[in-house]
């Protein structure tokens, strides 16, 4: 397997030129569910066990994508994190073998923030379900929109949602509402992932209280030019973000 994500979609695309539409993802016969539930049910007691939490809540899927005359079209289905977790990042080989009809790979919306010549990403702490201890954009998995009308707002929402919970911040750091650099898919977790950029007006500084510290342990500032970096790794996601980025702004 290459350790380099699949470009699904890449452009600069603004909130405008994203349209979302929207489907419905097929429920999986009894005997599958059964099994999602029995795993998800191990899944989180083993998580309580080491101290941290597994939560289900609504989700959107990624059913297909395609820029079409400069439009970037996503359809979403919803879903739920549990099938989520049990089907696409624990389980997924024992369902590509016998049930891959039932692998359900829900949609992340995440954002590479940077100033001037210096990315920023999140050390992702022991709690997450999903590359701990790696450094990673600021995001997560989209929630599943409350309303289906607003057009890509509700990934802007999301997204601005998550800056607020995560770091303390919101829009108005921003020089700008962020772009789309790309759609990709994870080469680890067969994750499809919605990745913005955004300029802030000045450095990023997270002061007490502000840094959830059930996703991150901390905060770390990258040389645009970078190429690799020792410890923590970079997701492969969020190594080609900033590649993207470093080459449409210049650092090289």
């Amino acid at each position: 397997m290459s350790d380099e994500p699949e470009i699904m979609a890449c452009g600069i695309f603004a909130a405008d030129h994203i349209a979302l539409t929207y489907t419905t993802h097929p429920s999986p016969p009894p005997d599958i569910a059964s099994r999602i539930e029995t795993r998800w049910n191990e899944y989180t007691l083993a998580a309580t066990r080491e101290g941290r939490t597994l939560f289900n809540s609504p989700v959107a899927c990624l059913k297909s994508a395609a820029v079409i005359d400069g439009v970037l079209q996503l359809q979403l289905a919803k879903t739920d994190y549990k099938t989520f977790l049990v089907t696409n990042l624990r389980d997924r080989e024992c369902f590509r073998l016998n049930s891959p009809a039932a692998i359900t790979p829900a949609l992340g919306n995440s954002i590479l923030l940077t100033h001037g010549n210096t990315a920023y990403l999140g050390v992702r702490s022991k709690a997450v379900a999903a590359y701990p201890h790696w450094a990673h954009l600021f995001g997560g998995v989209l929630d599943w929109p409350a309303h289906t009308h607003g057009g890509a707002a509700v990934l802007l929402e999301h997204l601005y949602r998550e800056l607020q919970e995560e770091l303390g911040i919101n829009a108005d750091y921003l020089t700008a509402p962020p772009q789309v650099l790309a759609l990709m898919r994870d080469p680890v977790l067969a994750q499809p992932e919605l990745v913005w950029h955004g300029e802030l007006f000045r450095p990023l500084q997270v002061h007490g209280e502000a840094l959830n510290v059930q996703e991150h342990d901390t905060i770390l500032a990258v040389p645009m030019a970078a190429t690799a970096m020792d410890a923590p790794p970079r997701t492969p996601v969020s190594a080609a973000a900033i590649d993207m980025a470093r080459h449409l702004t210049g650092h090289r």
